[in-house]
């Protein structure tokens, strides 16, 4: 009797272990329900300093990487205020499986790019990254001088968000960052 109660015990303790893994793995829905929920709103633009630049686009015929329809994709330009000639443009991907999303970021944020321009990893979830172009990118020796091409990627549920700015200042980097926080923000 005394050898049957640890094993309850042990066997009890497992069950409650596995019943918590399970849980924990379980992800809530996002609140996020499509693309058009991410784009910067007047408010958003105003407090970041920049302006739209255009209409946001959508397409229906995009497809992912292995060639499936992408659900949902859009495209919108911006410009900031303060930094003449630089431009910003933000594509909005929503995918159907995870697998589309992992191949086409992880395609995406390292074709043609060398880790020299690497500015952060994975500081805007568990998949982005943050670059600036450089001479060692393919074709980088051809970037005109003093142009700063800078791209920050972030995956979150099955989105991916792809923020690109060109121009002539250093300072684009920052307000690249805060858009991208400004759009995670809109998942909480």
């Amino acid at each position: 009797m005394k050898k049957i109660i640890p094993l309850i015990f042990v066997a009890l303790i497992v069950v409650i272990a596995l019943i918590l893994l399970i849980l924990t793995t379980i992800k809530a829905p996002s609140k996020i329900s499509g693309i058009q929920e991410l784009v910067l709103n007047e408010t958003d633009l105003q407090q970041l300093g920049m302006a739209r630049d255009g209409d946001c686009q959508t397409d229906e015929t995009q497809t992912t990487i292995s060639g499936l329809p992408l659900p949902q994709y859009g495209m919108c330009n911006y410009t900031i205020n303060s930094l003449n000639d630089t431009n910003v443009t933000i594509e909005l991907q929503k995918f159907t499986s995870i697998e589309d999303l992992d191949n086409t970021y992880a395609y995406g944020s390292n074709h043609l790019y060398s880790v020299q321009g690497i500015i952060s990893q994975n500081d805007y979830g568990d998949q982005s990254l943050f670059r600036v172009n450089n001479v060692n990118d393919y074709m980088g020796q051809l970037d005109q001088p003093g142009m700063y091409y800078y791209h920050l990627w972030i995956c979150k549920d099955l989105y991916l968000i792809h923020i690109t700015s060109s121009g002539r200042s250093k300072e684009a980097d920052g307000y690249i960052a805060n858009m991208g926080r400004r759009i995670l923000s809109k998942f909480e």
